[in-house]
């Protein structure tokens, strides 16, 4: 009896202590979240009550709370808090381009990209994939990131992007081997490649085990589908052949006459995602199980009109100048937008809504990215303007936590990421609210795990 009534009392105490408080066991190699509402990352309602065990950096067990926890575990009550696995930026290049004057590539600056896989962590996001960098570089910075000797999520990387639509096939396999040498994990074929250039990089990657990620317009989605390709990028294709047959002749003729991104809002006004053309696009994708990563921000932000304050002036930025000074002086490409070219974009904006919400509702495997490194794209913070963009897209709270959780990790092809369940990792998110309410809480963050270990504890950006 008296045994019973000393766990009845521990139980009440338990009850009330401080959400998220922990009670640290002396040199316990345990950990256990008890008491708190799981979003285990496949979109479905959320389980309250319940106890994740973690060991060894790994998730042991979820399951009900109830019950004492071990004694020898390190006890962290999250009564009213949410967790989550983290977020996962599925386009999210590791290393930045600086802006200087004169001809030749931009150069990578480092300590900047560190300082901003540093942040990243901040706001979340424990793992990203990195599609395009130059090929040594990049594979040396994920394996820091992966061995922990720089702080930031862990990564997979790309190599640097295959664009020369002059090389010959022998020239092609050369590039594509030359590159594999550096063990990436992703080959990167690019908008200028031929259909039987993408192919030959198709088979390449094959040969080494190495998926093949596309972001493309000569080629066309379909075509690339049909060539067996992995992964593509960016919400569209911004290929002609994708346009109802009625505007694609026209189209064709009218891009020669367009400088820089001015084509871009030509092909939204021409685009209808009820066309049989978008219609069979869809199909073909959710078929093959091709992911696609849609990186609205990277539209929204770039071609935001220069008085725009969500993305020009966002507060996270403030603590990288050289990026808004970079992106300030730099940003040639728009540099002849006129008023009438932002409000023709605007006013094309729902048209790429609508083909998120259909590419959504027909199956296809849809991902969570920013493209990083572009303009007005803050770091971390983007991520989670990310998922306000699809919610404002008509994407549901679950849906969206689901691109970044599961389907992710398919995409990824990784069986340790991206889900709450014994066996992944143990790189987790706290949320002081629920995200399925508003995905703006995925904001209200009370820590950051990874791999068993809290690094990160508050949130660092603006809260809902």
């Amino acid at each position: 009896m008296k045994a019973a009534l000393l766990a009845i009392l521990a139980l009440a105490l338990a009850a009330c202590t401080i959400p998220g408080r922990e009670r640290a066991a002396e040199g316990a190699a345990m950990t256990v979240i008890d008491q708190v509402t799981v979003l285990d990352g496949h979109g479905g309602p959320a389980r309250s009550n319940m106890r994740v065990t973690i060991a060894n950096g790994r998730i042991t067990s979820v399951s009900e709370a109830a019950g004492l926890p071990a004694e020898a575990a390190t006890v962290i009550i999250g009564r009213g808090r949410f967790l989550l696995p983290g977020y996962i930026d599925m386009h999210a290049h590791l290393l930045f381009p600086r802006c200087v004057a004169g001809d030749g590539p931009p150069p990578l600056d480092r300590p900047l990209s560190e300082r901003v896989l540093s942040r990243t962590v901040d706001y979340g996001i424990t793992f990203v994939r990195s599609p395009g960098a130059p090929d040594g570089d990049g594979v040396r910075l994920r394996d820091d990131l992966n061995a922990g000797r720089v702080r930031g999520p862990r990564a997979t990387v790309s190599t640097e992007i295959i664009n020369d639509g002059s090389l010959s096939e022998a020239a092609l396999r050369n590039v594509a081997r030359t590159a594999l040498a550096h063990r990436p994990d992703y080959l990167k074929v690019y908008a200028r490649m031929r259909p039987e250039q993408v192919a030959v990089l198709v088979d390449e990657g094959r040969r080494a085990g190495v998926p093949v990620i596309g972001h493309l317009q000569r080629t066309s989605w379909r075509e690339a589908v049909a060539l067996g390709i992995d992964h593509l990028v960016h919400a569209v294709d911004w290929s002609a052949s994708s346009l109802p047959a009625a505007q694609q002749d026209g189209y064709r003729a009218l891009v020669p006459t367009r400088p820089d991104f001015l084509a871009r809002i030509d092909w939204l006004e021409r685009f209808d995602p009820d066309s049989p053309e978008a219609q069979a696009m869809i199909a073909d994708l959710a078929r093959a199980r091709v992911s696609v990563d849609l990186t609205l921000i990277a539209y929204a932000a770039r071609f935001s009109a220069p008085d725009d304050p969500r993305f020009r002036r966002n507060p996270a930025l403030a603590d990288f100048p050289e990026l808004v000074s970079d992106w300030t002086n730099c940003n040639e490409r728009m540099a002849n937008w006129t008023p009438r070219d932002y409000a023709r974009w605007r006013a094309a904006w729902p048209t790429m809504q609508r083909w998120v919400r259909r590419m959504h509702d027909g199956g296809v495997l849809l991902v969570t990215a920013t493209d990083i490194t572009n303009e007005w794209i803050a770091p971390g913070d983007g991520l989670h303007q990310e998922f306000e963009l699809l919610a404002e897209a008509g994407l549901s709270p679950g849906a969206i936590l689901r691109m970044t959780g599961a389907n992710a990790a398919e995409a990824l092809r990784r069986d340790d990421v991206g889900i709450i369940a014994a066996g992944r990792a143990a790189d987790l998110v706290l949320l002081n609210a629920n995200p399925l309410d508003d995905i703006r809480n995925t904001r209200r963050i009370a820590w950051v795990m990874q791999s068993g270990q809290i690094v990160s504890r508050g949130s660092p950006g603006r809260n809902p």
